[in-house]
């Protein structure tokens, strides 16, 4: 955890999804409706950072978070 990251602090209210290495929730200001975050847990500064393990639980992630947003719209 990182006290000068927002991710770090969020309510667990906000989080719509997770696994063991990344997380889902709704963006605060949406530009959209459904606008959904899907982060590492790891702090990167890049995509290219992330290990294959969390790549593809970025993905896997990402998936699902589609899937719900398929159902409620």
């Amino acid at each position: 955890m990182s006290p000068h990251c927002p991710f770090c602090s969020l309510p667990r209210d906000r989080i719509v999804l997770e696994s063991e290495l990344a997380l889902a929730f709704r963006d605060g200001y949406p530009v959209s409706p459904g606008h959904t975050l899907v982060i590492p847990r790891r702090h990167v500064a890049s995509l290219a950072d992330l290990n294959a393990d969390e790549a593809c639980a970025l993905w896997a992630l990402l998936g699902e978070a589609r899937a719900q947003l398929d159902d409620a719209f």
